[in-house]
């Protein structure tokens, strides 16, 4: 019986032996598996009413399961805190492994101030998915001949949304001139209606929406690249920029918009629209995801789209719309390899032909070449806005061309403009010295 009873607590200290044994080993291959796992930091600011929040979630959630071995530390930060954040952290060279970028201007800021690692390998051995982007998906991410992101579809940045049953009852014609649009300002006005809901307190949103439209109609595509560039005479002082700036302050005089659109944003604005209050609002492609969700029915089918009329003797297409690709995450040039090849697979993955398909269910314009939406299959607003990209030729979003210092000088100074503090003449001088 002794002997039972010690052949049982060996048997008993063996197992207590193994079991430790097997749980140091799990634990051990924990360690080594966490320690093969690659960690990112990836900032965005697809959040909020932002149109790419609720797909940036899914998708997000997507590459998670698809790729266990990637740990992604995702920050997500509100637009009007995002780019100030962003900055401050270029500026003392702590940027995340991965962050959302604007295409031209500002990637082109970040790519010469070597803070980036391009993508042209791995669009290179990506080829299919390279060549099923549209052009400028690539080309407004590409400085020097290397590329650093892919734009997550398009932005239209100048659609007029009209209220066809206001024109209708007023007797008014949707304007295709600009007198046509100051005789609608009038009317409205005349009958309490507000013409155009606009919400600028965020300031980019009058740059954006409606300078960048206005100014090419009246300057043409070629005289911004070539003031930018310095090139065949062209300056922020010519005439013709003077002259699109006093289109601004002559909305602003005729009572085009609400009197408080300097202190509401460009969301709070839709509810002018929707509630009837408003006959026109112009906004991006990023509002159609708000206005199907939250304009009234009765309201939605009378909802048209169209472009910003032709003004007399402008150099401008007047069938034109502002637009631009939209964000990109773009890569830390600090990133080590893995962590470079884990971003260029997120990069392709929020791009590629199913996130594409993935868009219409966002209603997000596509930045595809293989992906065409079936109109049949999308809501009547999201169809129209495929027509509207079809017929409208794309030109330059001011803020897309202009560094950051110009990008302020035109957003502080076109409010100073509209509220009659600040001359379009002056405006135009403080920008020409910032190219001299």
């Amino acid at each position: 019986m002794k002997r039972c009873k010690l052949l049982s607590a060996a048997c008993i200290a063996l197992s207590l032996m193994m079991l430790a044994g097997c749980q140091k080993k799990e634990a051990l291959k924990s360690s080594a598996d966490a320690s093969r796992k690659v960690k990112i930091s990836v900032w965005h600011s697809f959040v909020g009413s932002d149109q790419r929040a609720e797909f940036m979630t899914r998708r997000m959630a997507e590459f998670q399961a698809a790729n266990p071995d990637i740990v992604v530390d995702e920050q997500k930060i509100p637009r009007d805190q995002y780019q100030t954040r962003l900055k401050t952290l270029a500026a003392a060279n702590e940027l995340p492994d991965g962050f959302l970028l604007w295409p031209n201007a500002m990637t082109f800021e970040f790519a010469s101030s070597g803070l980036l690692a391009d993508i042209n390998d791995y669009l290179n051995q990506e080829a299919a998915w390279k060549e099923g982007m549209l052009p400028l998906a690539l080309n407004e991410f590409t400085y020097q001949g290397k590329t650093y992101g892919a734009g997550l579809g398009i932005s239209l940045t100048s659609i007029v949304f009209y209220n066809k049953a206001l024109f209708d009852k007023y007797n008014l014609k949707v304007p295709t001139t600009y007198q046509e649009l100051k005789t609608a300002i009038e009317v409205f006005n005349q009958n309490s209606i507000i013409p155009i809901a606009h919400g600028n307190k965020p300031q980019w949103p009058a740059q954006s929406s409606l300078y960048s439209i206005i100014a090419n109609r009246v300057t043409g595509s070629q005289w911004l690249t070539d003031t930018l560039a310095k090139q065949n005479g062209a300056k922020f002082t010519d005439q013709v920029f003077v002259d699109a700036l006093s289109i601004m302050k002559d909305l602003a005089d005729s009572s085009a918009f609400n009197r408080d659109y300097n202190s509401i944003d460009n969301v709070q604005m839709r509810s002018y629209f929707y509630r009837g209050e408003a006959a026109m609002m112009i906004d991006g492609s990023w509002a159609l995801p708000d206005v199907i969700a939250n304009a009234p029915d009765e309201l939605k089918e009378h909802i048209e789209m169209t472009v910003f009329p032709a003004i007399p003797g402008g150099k401008g297409d007047p069938t034109t719309i502002s637009g631009v690709s939209s964000t990109s995450i773009v890569i830390n040039a600090k990133a080590n390899p893995a962590q470079k090849e884990a971003l260029c697979k997120l990069i392709k993955f929020i791009t590629e032909d199913a996130a594409q398909t993935m868009y219409m269910d966002y209603n997000i314009p596509v930045s595809s070449l293989t992906v065409e939406a079936d109109l049949s299959k999308v809501t009547s607003l999201y169809a129209k806005m495929v027509t509207l990209i079809k017929e409208h030729p794309l030109v330059t979003v001011y803020d897309s061309a202009l560094n950051s210092e110009q990008a302020e000088i035109i957003n502080n100074g076109l409010q100073a403009v509209m509220l009659g503090v600040q001359t379009p003449e002056a405006l135009a001088a403080q920008l020409a010295k910032t190219v001299q």
